[in-house]
């Protein structure tokens, strides 16, 4: 496979499968989520350049809800080093080939490295950003996390805004107990380069591909979180003590633009070192 040069960088990619060792936080989104008639995700949900994404996932009645959830992953040996990760699956979504699988509609990576990797293996619609982890001052073994997606490179800039602000607080009564990550069937649909491909690494993918993972063990313990956004102003019903006052809201988790909305259960899954197998995607062929 030949390089891909991104500016002054040439970035070998380096095929599935790949081993890799990680932690990993597991947001939950939904449970068992049936889509209303005519229901579809809002564009927050995808990446902008990404047509093809975003049609074959509005299209109606493909999006099929069930469970859903946002990982965020900090991969400590891998292919290409070290790297972090945040991703969003809503839920399964119908395809051309099989019965509904999950699909990955938005997903952040912490190098260029990453980014080409994810879409030339297993089409992923991988972007650049920047993550901060940072332990808490307030909250004993709580840290503070924030991604700042790129906005520009060349050179690389990042915004000043985070697109995602977790703090999270492990629940540390609760042992930690062996377990495998949920096991997860992806369907991607295509990827289409960006006319900029060699700065920011988004390579065009022209077929669909899947993807079986389900080759992941460690030990997982519970965290709680807390958004770290600004809340969303509401006014209060007419029947509010004072006209126009502002309804209290917990902080935001995400910004609603570089990534959805969500409301995540209180109560999420911390696998604290855990081994994974990044299986080699089956393409399928372009439509």
């Amino acid at each position: 496979m030949s390089a891909t040069d991104t500016g002054s960088l040439t970035i070998q990619p380096q095929p599935a499968p790949w081993t890799v060792q990680a932690e990993v936080w597991w947001f939950i989104t939904s449970l068992g989520h049936r889509p209303e008639p005519g229901e579809t995700l809002p564009i927050s949900y995808f990446p902008s350049q990404e047509e093809q994404l975003y049609k074959a996932s509005t299209e109606p009645n493909v999006f099929r809800g069930g469970r859903g959830f946002v990982t965020l992953v900090r991969y400590s040996h891998s292919p290409i080093g070290s790297f972090e990760e945040l991703t969003i699956i809503p839920g399964e979504f119908a395809n051309p080939f099989n019965k509904p699988m999950h699909r990955v509609t938005r997903t952040y990576v912490s190098n260029l490295e990453a980014v080409i990797n994810g879409r030339s293996n297993w089409s992923l619609p991988r972007e650049l950003a920047e993550f901060v982890f940072t332990p808490s001052f307030d909250h004993p073994d709580a840290t503070e996390v924030r991604v700042y997606p790129a906005i520009s490179f060349s050179p690389i800039e990042y915004s000043s805004s985070p697109c995602f602000a977790a703090l999270i607080k492990p629940i540390s009564w609760l042992p930690a107990v062996p377990s495998s990550l949920p096991h997860v069937r992806l369907c991607q649909p295509p990827l289409k380069a960006s006319l900029d491909a060699s700065l920011d690494g988004l390579i065009g993918v022209p077929y669909w591909r899947c993807l079986d993972w389900n080759q992941a063990k460690g030990r997982a313990k519970t965290f709680r979180f807390d958004g770290l956004l600004p809340p969303e102003e509401r006014i209060l019903s007419s029947d509010a003590p004072r006209k126009g006052r502002l309804a209290e809201n917990k902080g935001r988790l995400t910004d609603g633009i570089g990534f959805p909305t969500v409301e995540p259960y209180r109560i999420g899954f911390h696998w604290t070192d855990v081994y994974m197998t990044l299986p080699q995607a089956v393409p399928l062929t372009s439509l």
